[in-house]
């Protein structure tokens, strides 16, 4: 979620410099940016086959599943437009879509 609303690395215009190097500037999610109302369950006794130790995912789909964050954010920023009677179409948005942009 944070990578794709919140993770944004910013660098110095003129010299390049990190400019997010620690959470001053930088904000990753924390425990209060879940919502509270948060459904989740584990499969229980279920084993992945063709998983490594028999794990249900790893680094990569995880993370690259996570897209979904920004389509879902662009999907209802789009009925948003439409209640608004705002103009259908294309429009820009860019990941992360912080609250900057």
């Amino acid at each position: 979620l944070g990578l794709w609303t919140s993770e944004e690395i910013k660098y110095h215009p003129e010299t390049g410099a990190l400019l997010t190097k620690n959470t001053w500037e930088y904000k990753p999610p924390a425990a209060k940016d879940i919502p509270q109302d948060f459904r989740v369950t584990l499969m229980k006794n279920s084993r992945n086959p063709r998983g490594v130790l028999s794990s249900k995912a790893t680094g990569e789909p995880a993370m690259l599943l996570s897209i979904s964050v920004l389509f879902v954010i662009r999907a209802a920023l789009n009925e948003s437009r439409k209640d608004n009677n705002l103009a259908d179409g294309w429009w820009k948005l860019d990941a992360p879509a912080t609250v900057e942009k």
